[in-house]
């Protein structure tokens, strides 16, 4: 019997397969089993669990290592039938069965590609495993390359489709790797770039800009100069509508040289010290399952969130709250928007402590799968009350406070989060990728076109909140110092309830007593979207709110009135 508790003994490709088919339980319970209740149990005394499978007539039962509220549940060891170990490809084929009797939409064609990815990620896995536990150096850089699981709701994480096992060791964060990007001399006719002011342009590094002018001599005052990853400057150059830049000369290839560049936890972005800057670069690679390109519709609403976002001095009263903002856009323009998408990249300068600065998702990630989380490491235990109430207050009250003022939203799920720890305590926290900001057309002055790709009817920015922030990235959060520490995620979220109240006793923020009273909220249904194709337009699922389910009692003893406002509903 295959148990993590004995995860040491085990090689990387054991460790890879018991994540994997973790992750897939954990995604199929919460997406198919709360309206099928009966088909998985818990003896929370014992804790064992069953999960059956009727149109197999197959049973997985085992003992739970940690019982999960918001369903992230860490597993001892799986059997099937009571007889043999699991593995994901099995499961894989118990899943499909299942669904394909009530989704017709799910064809064979579908069936295989799904099985293909988690293959893929599962066999990504198991070579990042071999590393995961070596790094021992813990910094801004280091926190980017140690997202070695991913996603925990997403049936493959760790999908990069399309790199060789090659380039995988070449160009993947998770092996701790760095390498120097390409560039492309760029005739100013076709050059686009597009800057949130003059004073916050990016300038080439000196090391590139020397290299260019020994290239081009007397020729650089007509081009402009666009970094590109390693892998997309050679697949570009593939290309027929490329082949006829280059033979017109509109497009120079001018090789690999300057800085070195860090990949990050996205793969497509990296992080060039020298510059003080992270680059959001384009990438035709499915990563977990979309293609990483900067499309027109993106770009825009990066830029434009940037400018409105600058413009109303968001967070100003919140000096331990911040924004790594994207100040500029650059690209090749072609034609076809399909090939001008392939060469467009986003500048994001860095402008916190590098040296105790950590991407959040990696934090809640434990080296060793069973072991204690990077975060729970940093954490003293004692005042661990102490540590968590500080981060709320600045962390979800301010975004909370912001929706409520000025009607902006943020994608704020635990890649997009970053944190400075200062004295052992949370210090700053910075909310990044603007892509993915949202702005309620109610709170927009009167003045502001609100016809673009960044402005939303209230629910809908509403709803990208509580699912990016209260499900994805509290949900998990207080999993991994829960399980940590060995208590119930209950005692975190009456943390979570503690803190929302005192700010709705102080102002009456219709979106905070949302939080509070709302039965449930809404979840991306990761593993169905994959399943009938639908990743850029997701469905959901309701997943329990546990502030309410803690007790109405509370909420009459905090006084919280039937708002004459209008109630959200996702």
């Amino acid at each position: 019997m295959l148990k993590m508790a004995n995860n040491k003994r085990l090689n990387s490709r054991e460790q890879a397969n018991f994540h994997t088919c973790k992750t897939l339980l954990n995604c199929y319970i919460r997406e198919f089993c709360s309206k099928n209740s009966n088909l998985f149990t818990v003896n929370q005394n014992k804790k064992t669990y069953s999960l059956y499978f009727p149109a197999s007539d197959a049973t997985i039962s085992g003992v739970l290592s940690f019982y999960s509220e918001m369903g992230e549940h860490e597993y001892e060891y799986y059997d099937v039938n009571d007889d043999r170990e699991l593995h994901y490809a099995y499961l894989v084929q118990l899943i499909v069965k299942e669904l394909k009797h009530d989704h017709p939409t799910i064809t064979d064609k579908r069936s295989i590609d799904f099985l293909t990815k988690v293959n893929n990620s599962y066999h990504k896995l198991a070579l990042f495993l071999n590393q995961s536990a070596n790094q021992h150096k813990w910094n801004y850089v280091t926190s980017e390359q140690s997202l070695v699981y991913g996603h925990p709701f997403h049936p493959f994480p760790k999908n990069t489709e399309g790199f060789t096992e090659e380039e995988v060791i070449q160009f993947c964060p998770e092996l701790y790797t760095s390498f120097q990007l390409c560039y492309l001399a760029v005739r100013k006719d076709v050059f686009q770039e597009e800057w949130v002011s003059k004073e916050r342009k990016i300038e080439l590094h000196e090391s590139v800009e020397a290299h260019v002018q020994h290239v081009l001599k007397g020729k650089r005052d007509d081009y402009n100069i666009l970094p590109i990853h390693p892998w997309q400057y050679e697949h570009v150059k593939t290309m027929k509508e490329v082949k006829d830049y280059i033979d017109q000369r509109k497009m120079i290839p001018l090789g690999r040289f300057g800085p070195v560049a860090y990949p990050t936890s996205s793969v497509r972005t990296v992080f060039i010290p020298k510059m003080n800057c992270n680059i959001k670069l384009s990438l035709n690679i499915q990563i977990t399952n979309m293609m990483r390109n900067n499309n027109r519709e993106q770009m825009r609403r990066t830029l434009d969130a940037t400018n409105y976002i600058l413009e109303r001095n968001c967070f100003q009263n919140e000096v331990h709250t911040t924004i790594a903002y994207e100040v500029g856009v650059c690209t090749c323009q072609f034609a076809d928007d399909d090939v001008t998408k392939l060469f467009t990249i986003v500048y994001r300068p860095i402008e916190f402590d590098e040296t105790s600065t950590y991407v959040l998702s990696s934090l809640v990630e434990s080296p060793v799968e069973g072991g204690p989380s990077r975060l729970g490491s940093m954490i003293d235990h004692r005042t661990i009350e102490q540590w968590f109430i500080r981060y709320l207050e600045i962390s979800l009250l301010p975004i909370v406070r912001l929706a409520e003022e000025k009607g902006i939203h943020f994608e704020a799920h635990l890649q997009n989060s970053l944190l400075t720890i200062k004295d052992g305590m949370p210090h700053v926290f910075i909310i990044r990728d603007l892509e993915g900001v949202s702005v309620n057309r109610e709170k927009v002055e009167e003045d502001v076109d609100t016809t673009g790709p960044l402005f939303y009817a209230k629910e809908a920015a509403w709803a990208r909140t509580s699912y990016y922030f209260i499900v994805n990235h509290l949900g998990s959060f207080i999993h991994a110092i829960a399980k940590d520490i060995k208590v119930d995620e209950k005692y975190f979220w009456a943390i979570v309830r503690r803190v929302l109240t005192q700010e709705y006793e102080n102002n009456e923020n219709e979106y905070v007593r949302h939080l509070l009273t709302t039965e449930t909220f809404a979840a991306k249904k990761n593993m169905m979207s994959c399943l009938i194709g639908q990743s850029e337009t997701p469905s959901y699922i309701p997943v329990n709110n546990v502030m309410k389910k803690l007790g109405s009692e509370m909420y009459g003893n905090a006084k919280l009135p039937v708002s004459r406002k209008v109630i959200i509903h996702e």
